[in-house]
């Protein structure tokens, strides 16, 4: 497990797994043991610190906050490694908010 890894996903926190330690989950083409899949839960419950929130000004003088999206990609590479993971838009919808 690299550097970036285990301070993501919490390094030599071991849980014991089922089928004696060799289960395997898979993600495409990837293998995790059931070890790797834990702590990959664990860490995708963790709420992200405020150097990872950026903010702009929006319509009508409010401030939005947001993810930029090389964020988001560096930590989804760190956390399943490089093309260890899959993105997809599932629906889209425009919202408008009119202020009084």
């Amino acid at each position: 497990m690299s550097a970036a890894e285990e301070a993501i996903l919490g390094g030599g926190d071991s849980h014991p797994s089922s089928a004696g330690g060799n289960s395997v989950v898979c993600f495409g083409q990837y293998q995790y043991t059931a070890e790797e899949y834990q702590a990959i839960q664990r860490a995708l419950r963790q709420r992200l610190g405020p150097e990872y929130i950026s903010s702009r000004m929006a319509g009508g003088g409010q401030k939005v906050c947001y993810i930029e999206g090389h964020r988001v990609i560096n930590l989804a590479n760190e956390m399943f490694g490089y093309n260890g993971w899959a993105h997809s838009i599932t629906q889209q919808n425009v919202v408008f908010f009119f202020f009084k």
